[in-house]
């Protein structure tokens, strides 16, 4: 795999087993609005710009905070052709449910709206065997975090977070935007995605575990399962959903 920002090398998995579950659902978000982000297709990978201004789909996400006014499926069909044209379709991110009806805007903001994020990165993987760490993804987080907070949400940054400190940090994510009304949660790292399911590795992971070393990684389903807002939660996860062994 070409590209550093968020795979692993062709050497380094093979996928298939289940991560245990850190955060288990519930049925009151089925009262919520839940859409997922994906900065790329299933299959794809994702892109480090080469100035040193981290992933395009962050850098087209931020503009779009910034800029604010659309309803949110305007903003989600903007993010997508920006991206495609930023990366010259290398990059074409995804939405699930792929269309949706909302009249939610990221400005103005409704003066009683409360509004929680989590931005959850892993950029160093220097106790990996083999796995690259990914300054990129260290920029994007500070950048995204950044630009929520100036959408109007309490953020909560979560760098390099341990396999044993995870479940903490989501449980903590779950209680907090159980209260509030619209959560969000930004996700970076190295990625791997194998038949149809999502796996995120921990910065001390042994690519040379193979099989057997995925039940150590994380599910994006059960990180994403951690926004519990009562009336909309937005998950994006910006790294790869490629398999290298495919």
């Amino acid at each position: 795999m070409s590209m550093p920002t968020s795979s692993v090398s062709r050497r380094a998995l093979i996928a298939g087993i289940a991560a245990a579950p850190f955060v288990a659902t519930s049925p009151a978000l089925a009262a919520s609005l839940s859409i997922q982000f994906w900065a790329t297709r299933s299959g794809g990978e994702t892109l480090d710009a080469p100035d040193g201004s981290g992933n395009p789909f962050a850098t087209q996400l931020i503009a779009l905070l910034d800029e604010g006014g659309d309803p949110l499926p305007a903003l989600a069909a903007q993010l997508c052709d920006r991206t495609r044209f930023a990366t010259h379709d290398f990059q074409i991110p995804e939405t699930a449910p792929a269309q949706f009806g909302s009249s939610w805007r990221v400005s103005p903001r409704p003066r009683r709206e409360k509004r929680v994020a989590l931005v959850l990165t892993t950029a160093d993987y220097s106790a990996s065997d083999t796995a690259q760490s990914l300054p990129g993804a260290l920029r994007d987080g500070a950048r995204i975090a950044d630009a929520l907070a100036r959408a109007g949400f309490s953020v909560t940054r979560a760098h390099d977070v341990s396999r044993g400190a995870l479940p903490g940090v989501l449980g903590q994510f779950a209680r907090t935007s159980s209260r509030a009304d619209v959560a969000f949660l930004y996700s970076t790292g190295h990625g791997v995605e194998v038949d149809g399911v999502q796996y995120s590795l921990f910065g001390d992971h042994r690519v040379a575990d193979g099989v057997a070393g995925l039940s150590r990684a994380a599910r994006w389903s059960e990180i994403a399962a951690s926004a519990r807002a009562r009336k909309l939660n937005l998950t994006v996860w910006a790294g790869c959903r490629n398999n290298p062994f495919a």
